[in-house]
């Protein structure tokens, strides 16, 4: 199966690995972000869960039942969390592998410069 594109398509039609035919998936990229930063930020709370385990071993409000329950709540939270995009963490993949994005150039200092300093830099 070979996928051409058309001749007049830009950077921001072009198709995505995974798009079947010639039906285009704008939110792709956004989608997987968010997907990304729920499995991220699902991560880091079981972790965090895991250090504060360690200070309250053999309690005895402690069962498989609240463990489980918590593991839902968790796995609700990072969900919700990511849907928020409270981090910006898929904001900023997005910004970063979308095709669409310019370069970004850099300061003396090794940072990258937004439109205003560029601006201000200039003149």
């Amino acid at each position: 199966m070979t996928i051409s594109l058309a001749p007049s398509a830009g950077l921001g039609e072009a198709l995505i690995p995974g798009d079947i035919g010639n039906q285009q998936k704008p939110h792709t990229l956004s989608q997987a972000a968010e997907q990304f930063e729920n499995q991220f930020l699902r991560q880091m709370i079981k972790e965090m869960r895991q250090a504060t385990d360690t200070l309250v071993k053999d309690s005895p409000l402690e069962s498989k039942q609240q463990s489980l329950w918590r593991d839902f709540y968790d796995d609700q939270l990072s969900a919700n969390l990511a849907a928020t995009h409270s981090t910006g963490l898929a904001e900023m993949i997005v910004k970063q592998l979308s095709p669409t994005a310019a370069p970004l150039e850099m300061g003396t200092d090794g940072r990258s410069l937004s439109a205003e300093q560029k601006s201000t830099d200039k003149g």
